[in-house]
């Protein structure tokens, strides 16, 4: 035991910050961070089974989300804000399930510490009220601070000295559901600044950190400031439970800040608690041998009737953002068309209904999954139907502007880029004027996802203009998704701004370093189309103005080489989130990377994959005729200038005007010369 322990301990300076692993030890058994997490989207999924009577339907999904979680790819706190944003509180209901009574040692050995008069405050991280419960079990009064209200008295109680033991809940309490802190929104947009001073009352004294990850450190190195108060403290140590795979990067982030007077030591709570009461002189820890996992099993029961209580549609669309997030859209609009199909006629109209309705037009008409998608019988499907009837049923509802924002995408895809053009340049305006015809965002989300709709238009019916209104209104949709906490809408901005600007001489490579602070997130939560989005304007930045400003100080080849990784990376992405028109604009840019090559057979090959696409996308028949005119102008080929015709014909039969006008004029230019 560290000299500055039992001086601090004989003092009563103590800080005792007690992570998930505290309540993990039998018999209390909660599950940590992750486990938690798995065993919520087990009940979701359960829930759902049961309630379209099809149990195993989603039994291979499952592994793939675990597999993604393990990996440290889909981190608990954003699976924790996808679900709060398709169910709301109710997700911190689920939260509430951590509410047993069934202590263990850990608990009781950090009690004893408090009995003896060895602690000055107890910090957890924890929304369980164990400690607190082995704290009355010892006769230790307590003033416990769980919300903002909370923090403002109890630094007035810190200030003051004397009275109860504080006990600090840093993310809250299962007490009040409205407390808990849990998803990456709430974490990116900071904790209390009562809160910190708190904890930078406490921050002199001596720190046990037990069962304490501090991953938040390494998304966040000035989390609750414990890097700057450990460089005023008189030490820390840092318990390290045998058997595991050692201190995390968090941990070792923490333990450098307190100099040499940080230690890692390998034992568990009780088994080193135990020698500083004794040393103390002070009721050892009572050693719960007890093997079961009552505590596991009473959470299991609390989490089963939570989910039981969630209506079907609710429970649906938790696990299809669940299955969106992690690049697998596909099945999650295949999800979200089962429960829109099936007659829940009790749900119709309800909020539920209608948040269904909103991401199933968003994934699967405005994301062109099911866009003119034939049955068997060559007619439009069902899915193809229902995708674009729900984006239209929410004429009038609260999701109205978010509903009428994603038409944009829709109308698109359905060939009628006039009309799609028309919503793009209403819903820009009103960004930059911050004036609405009729509707208007109930949220800086929905103001990021309608500039992300709009400016997918200006993409593809791009003029001077069009552009130019896109990136002038793009700062705005940047700064409301910032204000939200959502990292993955930042990173959907900063990526489509991107691609606007990859027709352009930007140095976008250059941009989009500049926000790898903003990517870092999008890679660490693995969002699809943020990362599709990113890939595609590199690639196409480089078959265009870009590559041939670059392609006179480097080779051609490996500027053309540059992009084929870019575009291939691309078309992953967009095709695990179902995004089929992306997938193929980005094989019409693939085609023009394999031109600069010359290598006419495989850009061809690429041209014929997307001359088939054309039947269900027409609006990129124009795309396609103008990259097969700048091959042909590449090979010599007299029918170039035919190419370029078909392309601006075509224009003007999806109603891309604001294209037609720039090819029309390229055409004319060309033909004078």
């Amino acid at each position: 035991m560290p000299d500055e322990l039992e001086e601090s301990a004989r003092k009563g300076a103590v800080v005792v910050l007690a992570g998930a692993g505290v309540s993990a030890g039998r018999p209390s058994a909660l599950p940590g961070w992750k486990a938690l997490n798995a065993a919520i989207a087990s009940a979701l999924c359960r829930r759902l089974e049961s309630s379209v009577d099809r149990p195993g339907w989603l039994s291979k999904l499952m592994p793939v989300i675990a597999a993604e979680r393990d990996a440290d790819r889909f981190p608990p706190d954003y699976q924790a804000q996808l679900i709060e944003e398709m169910c709301g509180d109710r997700y911190f209901r689920a939260l509430q399930s951590l509410d047993v009574d069934v202590v263990n040692s850990s608990h009781d050995a950090i009690a004893a510490l408090a009995a003896g008069g060895a602690l000055r405050a107890v910090v957890t991280t924890n929304f369980d009220r164990l400690i607190e419960r082995a704290l009355q079990q010892r006769g230790v009064a307590c003033l416990v601070a769980y919300d903002d209200a909370g923090y403002v008295g109890m630094l007035e109680r810190l200030r003051a000295g004397g009275g109860p033991l504080p006990v600090i809940k840093i993310h809250g309490c299962v007490s009040d559901h409205r407390s808990m802190i849990d998803t990456l929104k709430q974490r990116k947009l900071g904790r209390s600044q009562h809160l910190v001073a708190c904890l930078n009352e406490l921050c002199a004294g001596y720190w046990v950190y037990a069962g304490f990850s501090a991953d938040d450190l390494e998304a966040d190195p000035s989390y609750l400031g414990l890097v700057a108060g450990a460089r005023r403290s008189a030490g820390a140590t840092f318990l390290v439970h045998p058997g595991s795979s050692g201190p995390r990067r968090g941990a070792q982030i923490l333990k450098e800040a307190y100099g040499t007077n940080g230690h890692f030591e390998i034992a568990t709570v009780p088994g080193y608690l135990a020698p500083v009461c004794q040393t103390l002189g002070i009721s050892e820890p009572v050693w719960n041998r007890e093997e079961t996992t009552a505590g596991l099993a009473k959470f299991e029961e609390n989490l089963k009737k939570w989910a039981q209580a969630l209506s079907p549609v609710a429970a649906g669309l938790c696990l299809a953002a669940l299955l969106e997030a992690i690049g697998q859209a596909d099945a999650a609009v295949r999800i979200l068309d089962r429960l829109v199909r099936k007659e829940l006629y009790e749900e119709r109209g309800t909020a539920d209904y209608c948040t269904m309705q909103l991401q199933y037009g968003r994934l699967g008409a405005a994301w062109g999954r099911f866009v003119a998608v034939p049955d068997m019988n060559g007619a439009q499907s069902n899915a193809s139907v229902e995708t674009t009837q729900s984006l239209l049923r929410l004429h009038g509802s609260e999701a109205g502007f978010a509903a009428a924002s994603w038409l944009a995408c829709l109308w698109l895809w359905l060939n009628d880029g006039h009309q799609a053009s028309v919503i793009a340049i209403t819903l820009l305006r009103g960004i930059l004027e911050g004036k609405w015809e009729g509707l208007q965002p109930r949220s800086d989300e929905e103001l990021a996802d309608a500039w992300l709709a709009a400016a997918q238009v200006c993409v593809l019916n791009a003029n001077e203009r069009m552009v130019s209104i896109g990136v002038a209104t793009a700062q705005r949709a940047l700064d409301g998704a910032r204000r939200s906490g959502d990292v993955v809408r930042a990173a959907r901005v900063v990526a489509v701004h991107a691609l606007l600007l990859s027709a352009t001489s930007e140095d976008v490579p250059g941009l989009l370093t500049a926000d790898d602070a903003e990517f870092a997130d999008a890679v660490r939560v693995g969002d699809g189309f943020a990362l599709g989005m990113r890939e595609l304007a590199i690639g196409r930045w480089h078959v265009g103005v870009g590559g041939l400003a670059i392609a006179r100080e480097a080779s051609g080849e490996s500027v053309a080489q540059v992009a084929i990784a870019h575009l291939e990376q691309a078309i992953l992405h967009f095709r695990n989130q179902g995004m089929d028109p992306w997938v193929l604009f980005s094989l019409i840019q693939l085609a023009k990377a394999h031109m600069d090559l010359r290598q006419f057979d495989q850009a061809q090959a690429f041209v014929d994959q997307v001359a088939e696409g054309l039947e269900r996308f027409p609006v990129l028949a124009t795309h396609l005729h103008e990259a097969i005119g700048q091959g042909r102008m590449m090979w010599g080929d007299v029918n170039a200038l035919e190419s370029f015709q078909s392309a601006l014909d075509t224009a003007e039969e999806s109603g891309l005007f604001a294209r037609r006008e720039t090819l029309a004029h390229y055409l004319s230019s060309g033909q004078r010369e």
